[in-house]
């Protein structure tokens, strides 16, 4: 390879596809036409609640910033994450919950 950094980046962007590819696709030529046991098969269906959990509370409690915890009300990313699980726990509709927060968000940003 040459010393042009622009072959450096195609390179690591194809690296990275690879990489990004065979880890999604490894599991399922792995357990292709094997039947996993039903413990195996609980434990799995935490995962996307587990991963939205650790991307969603740090981002709540810092306001955003990442840098300290800051739960009060000036914290508008914890009052509205706080308002639409509420609105979520009795509306049940993904779509209204996801418009709700987005708005609610908003408008505190606006009001404030």
């Amino acid at each position: 390879m040459e010393n042009n950094p622009i072959n450096y980046i195609y390179f690591i962007i194809i690296g990275m596809a690879v990489v990004t590819y065979f880890s999604r696709e490894l599991p399922f030529i792995i357990l292709k036409g094997k039947k996993l046991k039903p413990a195996i098969v609980e434990w799995l269906s935490y995962i996307p609640v587990a991963v939205l959990a650790a991307l969603l509370i740090p981002a709540l409690l810092t306001g955003g910033s990442g840098k300290t915890i800051d739960i009060s009300l000036s914290n508008f990313y914890l009052v509205a994450g706080v308002l639409t699980f509420i609105f979520g726990y009795f509306v049940k509709n993904l779509f209204l919950v996801i418009i709700f927060g987005i708005g609610l968000l908003a408008v505190l940003r606006y009001l404030y």
